[in-house]
């Protein structure tokens, strides 16, 4: 349990920085020449921006500052960085995908599991509203056990949202954390159980009835997501999670949750394949200006 708060604890932590990070720049403004004179060279001292500087446009479109009593020019540094302005519009687009995690774990020999449909609405391309519904089943044989659990075909819910770290960079990229909170009902049964008997080297088979349970489980992920051609993307994601309520049994802990696996580890994993459905035309887009298009340079001398 300690071990598991710690990596709970490092994950928040991670995800605090992440989003402070942006917060923590202070504004600079750095001189970078003096035009006149018929000298050229750079200055790299940061400094107060000085009464009487404005901000003009130069031919490529680029924002400069131009000392108006001088003649310096300026670079404000402050506009070389990202924008915290979000350039992408309220309702960006709708997600939609498979999750396909235990579905590859399952060509190696894994016992248990489905997989999962979800959608993820698009806010600004920052928040991302979620939720997936899918079916878990389990049928496993613990080579050092001596029975057989069995869980039939059965659906598992999961809501909660997603971060975008990527929110003002291109759509094709989104690096994010996630939280989720998933709950099931499912039934299970427990056969073929062994039980010694401790004389004649004699042993005594029995079964656990089906029994239903529910339980509810939280989840904490960082996960990359990539665009691999047009609105198709690929991703994974890794986290923790755990057990928040549960049904209680005469016969012991189920070994097996659907949606969220076994119990014999707090890590999990999400694969994903999204499709991307646009919800608003407008899109920010960056326009780079020619210098020989005349329709950006001032005709009159």
């Amino acid at each position: 349990m300690k071990n598991r708060l710690g990596h709970i604890i490092i994950l928040i932590a991670m995800t605090v920085i992440f989003m402070a990070a942006p917060a923590a720049a202070q504004r600079r403004i750095t001189p970078v020449g003096v035009p006149s004179s018929g000298t050229s060279y750079r200055e790299k001292t940061d400094s107060v921006r000085p009464a009487g500087v404005v901000e003009q446009l130069d031919a490529k479109g680029n924002t400069i500052l131009v000392d108006t009593i001088t003649g310096r020019e300026y670079i404000d540094s402050a506009a070389m960085r990202p924008s915290t302005k979000m350039i992408y519009p309220l309702i960006n687009g709708l997600q939609v995908g498979l999750n396909l995690w235990d579905a590859a774990l399952r060509i190696f020999g894994q016992h248990y599991g489905l997989g999962g449909a979800w959608a993820a609405l698009s806010i600004h391309n920052r928040y991302f509203p979620f939720f997936e519904a899918g079916i878990g089943m389990a049928d496993i044989s613990p080579s050092n056990a001596n029975f057989t659990f069995k869980s039939p075909m059965a659906p598992y819910f999961k809501i909660g949202a997603n971060y975008n770290f990527l929110y003002n960079s291109s759509e094709a990229y989104q690096l994010y954390a996630g939280v989720r909170y998933g709950f099931t009902p499912y039934r299970y049964s427990i056969n073929n159980v062994t039980v010694d008997n401790g004389y004649w080297d004699t042993s005594t088979s029995f079964s656990i009835p089906r029994r239903s349970a529910t339980a509810g489980y939280a989840e904490l992920l960082i996960g990359l997501n990539v665009k691999i051609v047009s609105n198709l993307s690929l991703g994974w994601a890794v986290g923790f999670h755990w057990i928040l309520h549960e049904s209680k049994s005469p016969y012991g802990k189920p070994m097996y949750i659907p949606g969220y696996g076994t119990r014999s580890s707090g890590l999990t994993g999400n694969l994903m394949i999204t499709y991307t459905l646009p919800l608003n035309k407008k899109r920010s887009v960056a326009v780079d200006i020619d210098d020989n298009d005349s329709s950006s340079t001032d005709s009159t001398e």
